[in-house]
């Protein structure tokens, strides 16, 4: 691909959108990041990106900026910062996201932060490549992802920045094959990069990060996601909370929000190359159509209220609560501990009873603990509301295992046409118990038109799974 130009000399405004711009920016490959003040004091800033004039001077240039920008927020997708606007004002555009881009992986690799280490290194691992896969399940992709694109969230998990613009701003070779491949090139490169700089050499955890970045270039980016998920033995016990990333995350906040002084700008000439129309200074044209503040993403929850085993799917990222609950249960869970013996005056009494004692628990914990089939399922079907979903609906999807009868658990997982999964759930049958349902809620926000599916998949041992999926209709004029 050929390197973006550079943004000519003209000075940045001291207000976008009514709002002022702070003295930080960033240049990025499609133009310059700034910080933008939100309407309230109180929020965090957002992120302005002046997109390089010359980018759109080519013909159709900002008709695919829109339809890729509109396509990747309809989205939503939890690792790309929510689009709050696409503006055309006193001749530049500016796409408005929720968040600037800081920090960066790339400054944490430059700067170093404390604490960073091979747990901090499979989140941002884990959350970039889900994103990937989720933008390349909607036939879209990020086409330029380097450390700098990758920022960091509050919560400390991995966003990717500049997401689907090298479709509309990448020039004639931007084909959306290539670049998917080249995101998961630039994937495996992330992996050898901060497992070389976040993980000690010849740990697990190295070599694991090794192994997923030759994975990702023999079998694909899924195949390398699941390599980095099933290894979780090889990190540190509390990686989930990311510790480290967070305190970045809240450094990087503090620096954008202290006071900026007073800005002024000097009128500067604009040549008729630069400006890709004749715009009045006061002029602001919004390309979305109108001003949106997308509404924060809901990590993925149990439904309030509902069965335990019912899951809200939404749109949280990185490892799902039950996943993470289940992990750092298996890590806390306490050795089972066996009765006190009771001292007795004669040592051959007491070698007897403490045998007896001790061949009592074992006999109890193999009752306990030993693998039991659970019930054999012969069918599954899947059913979703017949009815189009309104503005903001939420599609109550509901599966149906049958069963032997027998008692025992059985393992399940949703797949979403949108690139969403639930990860492997559990669920206990009762003996008698011949149907089992298992619940789905998807919530669908934002204009426009969706035809969502969702896919039920029972996972049985030494076998394929049985499935079934059901599908729904959302439509909303805005």
């Amino acid at each position: 691909m050929s390197t973006p130009p550079t943004q000519p000399t003209t000075p940045a405004p001291a207000s976008v959108a009514g709002r002022a711009l702070s003295d930080w920016s960033r240049d990025g490959r499609f133009g310059t990041w700034y910080a933008l003040g939100p309407a309230d004091s109180a929020e965090p800033p957002l992120g302005a990106l002046r997109i390089h004039r010359a980018l759109l001077a080519p013909s159709g240039a900002r008709e695919r900026l829109t339809a890729a920008v509109r396509a990747v927020a309809k989205l939503r997708l939890p690792g790309v910062p929510a689009t709050v606007d696409l503006l055309r004002e006193a001749g530049d555009v500016w796409l408005i996201v929720a968040r600037p881009p800081a920090r960066t992986v790339s400054d944490l690799l430059a700067t170093g932060a404390p604490g960073l280490d091979e747990g901090s290194a499979a989140s941002v691992l884990n959350e970039t490549a889900q994103t990937l896969l989720a933008l390349h399940a909607a036939g879209l992709a990020h086409g330029s992802l380097t450390p700098g694109q990758v920022v960091l969230a509050p919560d400390g998990t991995a966003l990717l920045a500049e997401a689907s613009l090298a479709t509309a701003l990448g020039g004639a070779d931007a084909s959306t094959a290539s670049l998917q491949e080249a995101d998961i090139a630039a994937w495996a490169a992330l992996a050898r990069t901060l497992g070389a700089a976040w993980a000690a050499p010849g740990t697990p955890a190295a070599d694991l990060f090794a192994r997923c970045s030759d994975t990702a270039g023999s079998d694909g980016l899924a195949a390398a996601r699941t390599t980095l998920t099933s290894a979780r033995a090889t990190l540190p016990r509390d990686f989930l909370r990311r510790t480290a990333l967070r305190a970045a995350a809240a450094d990087a906040l503090t620096e954008l929000t202290e006071p900026a002084p007073p800005r002024t700008t000097e009128p500067a000439a604009v040549t008729a190359a630069d400006s890709p129309a004749p715009v009045a200074p006061d002029e602001q044209r919004t390309v979305l159509g109108k001003r949106h503040r997308s509404e924060p993403a809901t990590p993925l929850t149990p439904a309030p209220g509902g069965d335990e085993d019912e899951i809200v799917l939404r749109f949280g990222p990185g490892v799902p609560p039950s996943e993470e609950e289940a992990l750092r249960a298996l890590w806390a869970a306490p050795a089972p501990a066996t009765a006190p013996v009771r001292r007795r005056r004669r040592r051959r009494a007491g070698l007897l009873g403490a045998t007896a004692a001790l061949a009592a628990v074992a006999v109890v914990l193999w009752l306990l603990l030993r693998p039991t089939a659970g019930p054999a399922v012969t069918a599954v079907r899947v059913t979703a509301p017949p009815q189009q979903l309104a503005c903001g609906g939420t599609a109550e999807v509901t599966g149906v295992v049958t069963t032997d009868g027998r008692a025992g658990p059985f393992t399940y997982r949703w797949l979403r046409s949108d690139g969403q999964r639930s990860g492997v759930l559990t669920r206990t049958a009762r003996r008698g118990e011949h149907e089992v349902a298992l619940r789905l809620r998807w919530t669908v926000r934002g204009p426009g038109r969706f035809h969502g599916t969702a896919r039920l998949q029972v996972l049985r041992p030494d076998t394929t799974p049985l499935e079934a999926s059901a599908a729904f209709t959302y439509a909303c004029a805005g």
